[in-house]
């Protein structure tokens, strides 16, 4: 009897100290519609005017990243921003970037833990906030670790990059792609590729700024509804993360879960407080990448 009470608390203790990396998850307060051009210049305006309060709005959504390795006993808190959310405004209506400024790249700033976490308490158990948790092997976690070392003293943190850039590439970087670095060095990433990501051709005739040299009024993007992503005329290709994308897939799978449903392919536990749905993914069998870190 009492092996099998010891056997039982080795499971809990192992699991419960189990190393892990967590994207923590915030929508904008209304959400930003990728489905055109006109319908994401306008979501985009209307969730930057919205008065949240004294909360910092996430005003197109955001993600922040937390490395757990409790085999160590190590942990980190971080994310990635820019310093002013005024230049965004400038290069809009000032400038004329038109949706160029989705390719720009800012004046960046590396959050770490004390504002990370005065920034999230007041969502906390928020239908705009959710958690997903990778629960990872101790190799990867280090890597992690290590990742993270790098990144911060290369200082391309700086660097607040368009959407299109990638920080395993030294391109600097926003705060999804940030966030999704952990999970490529991890080896993780792959599974949610499709779901987490908007992958849209952005006409040319809408980017203002360096990349075409053109000057584009916010008018007149919201004066041409019926505008698609086009492959059709000259465009930039454009593969971006999106937090809401993860944001709906926690909150999907977790419902599922809960409903007594299984997801294939993965051992699944669930958490809620209050609106605020977390979901825990166990890949610690998933084997850590080998070689270099940096893609050069």
């Amino acid at each position: 009897m009492s092996k099998l009470i010891g056997f039982i608390a080795l499971i809990f203790t192992t699991a419960a100290l189990a190393d892990s990396v967590t994207l923590h998850l915030f929508k904008s307060p209304k959400g930003i519609n990728w489905s055109t051009p006109w319908t994401m210049t306008y979501s985009t305006l209307k969730n930057s005017i919205i008065n949240t309060h004294g909360k910092r709005p996430f005003a197109i959504s955001h993600v922040f990243v937390e490395v757990k390795c409790d085999s160590t006993g190590e942990h980190i808190l971080r994310g990635q921003t820019s310093t002013d959310d005024s230049n965004e405004r400038e290069l809009l209506f000032k400038l004329k970037y038109g949706m160029g400024v989705m390719f720009h790249t800012y004046a960046g700033k590396y959050e770490k833990e004390a504002e990370i976490l005065n920034d999230m308490a007041p969502y906390e158990g928020s239908t705009r906030r959710g958690t997903f948790t990778a629960l990872i092997n101790p190799a990867s976690c280090q890597r992690l670790l290590q990742w993270e070392r790098e990144y911060d003293a290369s200082g391309d943190w700086n660097m607040y990059s368009g959407l299109q850039s990638d920080p395993l590439k030294g391109e600097g970087s926003g705060c999804s792609a940030y966030a999704m670095s952990f999970m490529k060095t991890a080896g993780i990433l792959e599974p949610f590729t499709n779901e987490w990501k908007n992958i849209i051709d952005v006409p040319k005739r809408f980017v203002g700024g360096p990349l075409t040299g053109n000057r584009v009024n916010v008018t007149k993007l919201l004066f041409h509804p019926g505008a698609r992503w086009n492959n059709k005329e000259p465009h930039i290709h454009l593969e971006a993360w999106n937090p809401e994308n993860m944001l709906r897939w926690v909150q999907k799978t977790h419902d599922l879960v809960k409903s007594g449903s299984s997801v294939e392919g993965y051992d699944i536990k669930i958490e809620t407080l209050k609106n605020q749905k977390s979901v825990i993914v166990d890949l610690r069998h998933r084997a850590t990448p080998q070689g270099p870190i940096w893609i050069r």
